[in-house]
């Protein structure tokens, strides 16, 4: 099996950890993208680290790697860590000239940028700053309109464009979204990807009250716990938590599950940082036993909880500022 195949196809559940010591940066990225799919982010951390430390013999896959560490971050709620990577990672691509045939997964230079801007954007947008996080995804969506990408690119614009939708109570634009995103996979085999975007489907569907979204979204959690997909089980169980009162405390009860599988396998750093996410509940958090978690589960980004304390709209100034590598709060983030 290919590792392509792992990261961007129909087996996320696949065995890479040989592949993550590969002295190959491609081999050892996409490693590291199968491994957060899987909730292993010490693991994943462990082998996409070197890669951005090593960013003058592969740039490239410096950025992707900084663009997906960030991600990690994001996913357990810590988004200023995962800002001062996406930035870096933009960094790194910025200005880089374009040669060769584009890359269809958009593991190219193209797809780097896009990776680091629409990073940029979720990172504010889980920090409180809606307005902010619109400009930055409007501006992704205007210079990319006429660039190469692939399906992965044009699947997050829209992954993106879904959650800032949702955050700005506007769900029949998020659900649209959503179901472009659905679409623009519909020829293909990425099992995780697609699974990620029947979650962000379900929510949206769910916020608008259908009925569709409960049978949805059980059918998308029990797939993800059968192929132990850490990343994606647990909001998905929180979604279900409110959506059938009836059964709320299984839900919340498998989330705590899945949520202890992350924490377990997360690195020093994240779970330094995870107690005093504002993303993160206080009854959901509890103690990371590895034994007790045969549920697995990626934080889908809907909307701040009333514990976001929002922050003034940034100036466009702002922008700029954490478009350049080594800037903005460091908040404890990775030391790479």
């Amino acid at each position: 099996m290919r590792l392509r195949d792992a990261a961007f196809g129909a087996h996320p559940d696949a065995n890479v950890h040989g592949a993550a010591r590969s002295a190959d940066p491609r081999r050892r990225w996409l490693a590291g993208v199968v491994l957060g799919g899987q909730g292993s982010y010490a693991a994943a951390a462990t082998a996409l680290a070197p890669l951005v430390r090593g960013h003058d013999s592969a740039p490239l896959f410096a950025s992707l790697a900084a663009s997906t560490l960030a991600s990690h971050y994001r996913q357990v709620g810590c988004h200023g860590p995962a800002r001062d990577l996406d930035a870096r990672a933009l960094a790194l691509v910025l200005g880089a000239q374009v040669s060769g045939e584009a890359d269809p997964d958009d593991v190219d230079v193209v797809g780097a940028e896009l990776d680091a801007r629409l990073g940029l954007a979720a990172d504010e947008l889980g920090l409180g700053r809606l307005a902010l996080a619109r400009r930055l995804h409007a501006r992704a969506e205007e210079a990319f309109r006429e660039r190469p990408l692939g399906w992965r690119g044009r699947l997050r614009l829209r992954w993106v464009a879904a959650e800032l939708a949702l955050a700005g109570d506007d769900p029949e634009r998020a659900l649209n979204e959503a179901q472009k995103g659905f679409h623009l996979l519909r020829t293909l085999d990425s099992l995780r990807h697609h699974l990620k975007t029947e979650i962000v489907l379900g929510v949206a569907l769910n916020t608008l009250g259908s009925s569709e979204s409960v049978p949805l979204l059980q059918k998308v959690v029990a797939r993800t716990c059968e192929l132990r997909l850490a990343s994606l089980t647990w909001p998905g169980a929180l979604v279900l938590a409110t959506a059938v009162p009836a059964e709320r405390e299984r839900w919340n009860e498998l989330a705590r599950h899945a949520l202890s599988h992350v924490i377990g396998h997360a690195d020093t750093g994240k779970r330094r940082l995870i107690p005093a996410s504002p993303w993160l509940p206080s009854w959901l958090l509890r103690s990371s036993d590895r034994s007790a978690t045969n549920e697995w589960t990626n934080f889908l980004t809907d909307k701040a909880p009333d514990r976001v304390k929002v922050r003034l709209e940034a100036s466009d100034r702002d922008v700029e500022r954490h478009s350049a590598v080594g800037r903005g709060s460091r908040d404890d983030g990775p030391d790479l």
